[in-house]
């Protein structure tokens, strides 16, 4: 009896794996040509906090003349009582993108927030439309009334876009 049931058994998991139920795919990285890096540095709104980036991009299955940008947080450190009480750096995440569909540009602003835990994200769809397209992500202070970048510089990549 236990050897019938360990024959189905293999039979159903080699059914399964034959049809790819069960499966989990990543969605590739967005070939890319990236300058400087996909990993930058930047600083926050409060007590010295700063911490670093990392921009990942793919172009989501079904989703024609998209992409999706994901910024995740290495974590974030700061200094003094204000960090200890409120340990989030705020800042303006720049998304900057150039295409046939916006030949002049077109720019938007994000307030994020990221404490010292690693692996915090922020995610965003932009449709720049199928072709090539330029694509930039940066910091800027959140409490100005000018735009005063934070970061120390920021990732800039072109992609042809599915």
């Amino acid at each position: 009896m236990r050897k019938m049931c360990a024959v189905v058994v293999a039979v159903v998991v080699g059914a399964l794996s034959l049809l790819g139920a069960g499966s989990a795919v990543a969605e590739p990285q967005l070939d890319r040509i990236t300058i400087p890096s996909d990993n930058f540095g930047t600083v926050g709104d409060h007590d010295s906090c700063r911490g670093a980036l990392r921009v990942g991009a793919i172009a989501p299955k079904g989703k024609r003349g998209t992409i999706r940008i994901t910024v995740t947080s290495y974590g974030f450190v700061g200094n003094g009582a204000g960090w200890a009480k409120n340990p989030k750096c705020r800042f303006l995440l720049r998304l900057t993108q150039w295409s046939a569909k916006y030949p002049v540009g077109r720019e938007s602003f994000h307030p994020v927030a990221f404490g010292p835990k690693r692996g915090e994200k922020f995610v965003r769809e932009l449709s720049p439309g199928s072709g090539l397209g330029s694509f930039n992500v940066a910091t800027y202070a959140v409490n100005s009334p000018v735009q005063i970048p934070q970061s120390y510089g920021g990732t800039g990549f072109v992609a042809m876009v599915p």
